[in-house]
């Protein structure tokens, strides 16, 4: 429950939070399921969770998973929100201005998704809450979008939330892979510049 959500309740005898639907409430709850089902089966297929690091390019909305040996995962991504953990708080990526628009534009339907169904949570900027609401903030994000997965990024005390398309994975050891593991990818040419 949010600091702020406490004080009202206990300071303030008549306040009452805004009333999420029942139909809301089941959307969330399915979203934030799929999501964790999907985690599993990324698990097992490429190691989700395993990775030794990333990095983001935010010109080219590209995001590069690190695992061991050669082996890469890239795909493009979108920007959800950041969890701050010191805080407690998330900032949705709709009111980064700094971000590229292209890359907010899943945050903003799930915006307008929370303003339709009344859910103040994904209409405010910057909100009190806990690491596992966050996740449930980007499982919407992913199903509302079609995305095909949410990863979580640490930088410091900080958490980014993103949707990604499909990962490629590109494992330079397998005898299956023809590509040279010296050539950068093409989308790297000259605009890999990342920022986080």
């Amino acid at each position: 429950m949010s600091r702020i959500l406490y004080f009202l309740r206990n300071f303030l005898p008549g306040f009452k939070p805004a009333e999420i639907s029942p139909q809301a409430k089941t959307f969330i709850n399915q979203a934030h399921q799929e999501m964790l089902n999907q985690h599993q089966e990324h698990a097992a297929n490429w190691k989700y969770g395993k990775e030794k690091g990333w990095s983001a390019d935010l010109e080219a909305g590209i995001i590069v998973f690190q695992f061991a040996g050669d082996k890469t995962g890239t795909s493009h991504f979108q920007t959800v929100g950041i969890y701050d953990e010191a805080s407690q708080s998330f900032t949705w990526a709709w009111s980064q201005r700094s971000l590229p628009s292209s890359l907010r534009n899943h945050a903003t339907m799930a915006k307008h998704w929370g303003q339709a169904q009344g859910h103040r949570a994904y209409s405010t900027s910057n909100i009190v809450c806990s690491m596992d609401d966050a996740w449930k903030f980007a499982a919407v994000t992913q199903k509302l979008a079609g995305a095909h997965s949410v990863y979580r990024g640490r930088v410091g005390n900080r958490y980014i939330f993103m949707t990604t398309e499909e990962i490629h994975i590109n494992d330079a050891t397998s005898p299956m892979n023809t590509a040279s593991s010296d050539k950068s990818p093409a989308w790297s040419k000259g605009r890999h510049r990342p920022s986080w």
